[in-house]
């Protein structure tokens, strides 16, 4: 499957205060999650976390590996909405 990635710009705050530039190792693994979800068969994956986004709001989470670094996100049709990078992992809602 190839979705089309849409970047909040929330996303693209976070990515750089936290240092995940084009060109930088960071950026790079970044991008490489992206590409990993946006080429993914279903959404979301095995070891995506459902998390809050305060006061009302939920996405899914994946950790970008080998980074203490997680990419919230929210797939639709035909795409994967990137909202935020946090350095901190997501904290699951009470079920």
């Amino acid at each position: 499957m190839n979705r089309i990635p849409r970047f909040y710009g929330r996303f693209r705050r976070t990515a750089d205060r936290l240092g995940a530039v084009p060109g930088s190792a960071r950026g790079r693994a970044v991008g490489q999650t992206i590409a990993r979800l946006c080429a993914a068969e279903t959404l979301p994956g095995p070891g995506d976390t459902r998390a809050l986004i305060p006061p009302t709001s939920a996405a899914w989470v994946r950790r970008v590996p080998g980074r203490n670094l997680w990419l919230w996100y929210r797939p639709r049709d035909g795409e994967v909405v990137l909202i935020a990078l946090t350095a901190e992992p997501p904290v699951p809602p009470d079920e």
